[in-house]
């Protein structure tokens, strides 16, 4: 009898066993289901985090205003325009005494970012600020792709001047950069001058200018020198020349432009049928003038940007003056066209 109950009971404990065993097994899996699930859950939220927008965000369409300008959201890349690999678009945009003040102003600092984004290179004329802090914050706002160049403080009065180049990374690098030397003191604010490669055949120079008013006839005719000087320096025809000329109004008869750029030469890309200013008087005193050898690169596609009709701004605070007296002026190039 003793031993048939400790067999029996035996069995029992065997029992016992195989049915624990499943039990911790579905356990066990349920555990780690668990655990899976809300790994997944947290890798899925850290990716809709708050981390710094990159390119790939939404821009404001064209017509409409910046998204809330109550503080400088980082502006996003145009779909349209950023979206094209063989072209690249370049501003020239003098951006109105550009420091502390204008960073002061979100609007205004908003609107200016969301502009800048959609060019590939911007050449920028009027940075008034002898501390770096402004430039430093504004490039803050643009897409990490975005690095810049910013020239020396240049000018004879206390009044001073940079120029600022701001160009996008994944289309070109400076291969070189040089202010020039102005051996006979032609001008108030020397030319900066920017080599840059693309990712494609193109390689050109910009030279930047911000021409002083009361001497613009002496400057402007001194341009086509700069532009032999660095063509020989740096052994490369295609150069693009751009900035505030002050070629209009009371300050320059803009007739002359032709004579000083002839055809056998250059290309005026914005000539003198275009306003390129916010006031009421029309006057084009933004200028983009390419030597011939880059017309090949030139996809004809060009323009003036005007910022008051772009942006709604009965939105805002601020009127289109705020922004800068000056439009920006554009055109196109293509990366793989070229054969010099």
């Amino acid at each position: 009898m003793g031993a048939k109950n400790r067999k029996s009971g035996r069995r029992r404990k065997s029992k016992k066993k195989s049915i624990l065993a499943p039990i911790l097994i579905f356990i066990l899996l349920l555990a780690a289901g668990i655990f899976l699930f809300y790994t997944c859950r947290t890798q899925q939220e850290a990716a809709r985090g708050e981390g710094p927008k990159s390119e790939q965000g939404g821009p404001d369409l064209p017509g409409e205003p910046p998204p809330d300008t109550s503080r400088p959201d980082k502006p996003e890349r145009q779909p349209e325009e950023l979206s094209l690999t063989d072209t690249i678009r370049i501003f020239s945009f003098n951006i109105q005494v550009f420091g502390q003040s204008k960073m002061a102003k979100p609007e205004v600092v908003n609107i200016l970012a969301d502009i800048v984004s959609r060019s590939d290179l911007t050449a920028v004329q009027e940075v008034r600020s002898v501390a770096i802090e402004p430039v430093e914050q504004f490039m803050r706002l643009l897409p990490s792709r975005y690095a810049y160049v910013l020239g020396p403080r240049e000018g004879r009065t206390s009044s001073k001047e940079q120029y600022w180049f701001i160009y996008n990374t994944e289309r070109m690098t400076v291969k070189d950069y040089r202010t020039w030397d102005d051996p006979h003191d032609v001008f108030e604010r020397n030319p900066l001058a920017v080599y840059f490669e693309t990712a494609g055949k193109f390689d050109f120079i910009v030279i930047n200018n911000h021409i002083q008013p009361s001497s613009a006839a002496e400057e402007i005719a001194a341009l086509p020198g700069v532009v032999g000087y660095y063509r020989q320096l740096w052994g490369e025809p295609d150069v693009l020349v751009v900035g505030d000329f002050n070629a209009d109004g009371s300050y320059f008869n803009e007739n002359f432009m032709e004579s000083i750029f002839d055809e056998s030469g250059y290309f005026s890309i914005i000539s003198n049928e275009y306003d390129t200013t916010v006031a009421a008087n029309e006057h084009t005193y933004d200028r983009f003038i390419i030597t011939l050898s880059a017309r090949e690169d030139f996809t004809g596609s060009f323009g003036v940007l005007r910022f008051d009709e772009l942006y709604d701004f009965s939105r805002f605070s601020i009127l289109p003056r705020h922004v800068s007296d000056h439009y920006p002026v554009w055109a196109e190039f293509y990366l793989n066209m070229d054969t010099d």
